[in-house]
């Protein structure tokens, strides 16, 4: 049994080492995901501001067209007041001016406004563009050195899994089938060491027969709370 509990030991080194690898590539991916959802997110604000850019252009040409109009009938109103006959018709008309005038000036003052938020639009899409390019060009270099890394990983993987082929052609069936189940439950760690009492892989106290069966090592025992197997591993020397 000792002989099998240090071939499951050294598989689950493998294993590990194999989970670390596709855990950078993963994390390398989870980046790329990650700056491309920005990306976009700034693309369709910049789309937004545009549009909105574009309809306050346009309601801009609406008022100013508007105000030309008004100034026309303004003249207008002047030009009828020297041959009016009555102070009637003479105050309306002066009435109709006043509210003519009154009428451009609030459109003149939402052009001012719409002048102002055209700018400050046009401020913010150069800003989201300027960073856009920039994180564009972050983006390469994050996809070339995880397509780097990815190539790596599949040369250091191909070389492990041939490792553990080998590994796992000297277990005996029932306890690698065992294995496997615990793995795939645990998070990829099958068999952890127990360290004065305390399993590694739950971190819970295991009763002190079995942490004494487990010293001994003649035997495969499993921890009562998480279910891994285990073995006995020394307190760590600090250097």
């Amino acid at each position: 049994m000792k002989e099998d509990l240090s071939r499951l030991i050294a598989l689950q080194e493998i294993d590990l080492q194999i989970k670390r690898l596709d855990d950078e590539l993963a994390t390398g991916h989870a980046e790329i995901l990650k700056r491309q959802a920005s990306i976009a997110e700034k693309k369709e604000k910049i789309i937004k501001h545009a549009s909105t850019i574009e309809n306050a252009e346009n309601r801009r040409k609406e008022l100013e067209a508007e105000i030309e109009i008004e100034v026309a009938h303004i003249k207008d109103r002047q030009s009828k007041l020297m041959n009016v006959q009555t102070n009637r018709e003479y105050q309306s008309l002066l009435k109709e001016i006043e509210e003519s005038k009154k009428s451009n000036k609030r459109r003149e003052e939402e052009i001012v406004l719409l002048m102002e938020q055209v700018e400050s639009l046009q401020q913010k899409v150069i800003e989201q563009g300027n960073v856009c390019t920039s994180e564009e060009q972050l983006l390469a270099e994050v996809e070339e050195k995880t397509a780097k890394l990815s190539q790596e990983t599949q040369d250091k993987k191909g070389k492990l899994e041939k490792t553990r082929e080998q590994q796992v052609k000297k277990i005996p069936e029932n306890l690698r089938r065992r294995y496997d189940q615990l793995l795939a439950k645990r998070n990829g760690l099958a068999i952890t060491g127990v360290t004065n009492g305390v399993c590694q892989g739950c971190f819970m106290n295991i009763p002190a027969q079995q942490f004494n069966e487990v010293l001994k090592g003649e035997q495969l025992l499993f921890c009562p709370t998480c279910q891994r197997m285990m073995f006995h591993k020394p307190v760590e020397k600090e250097d």
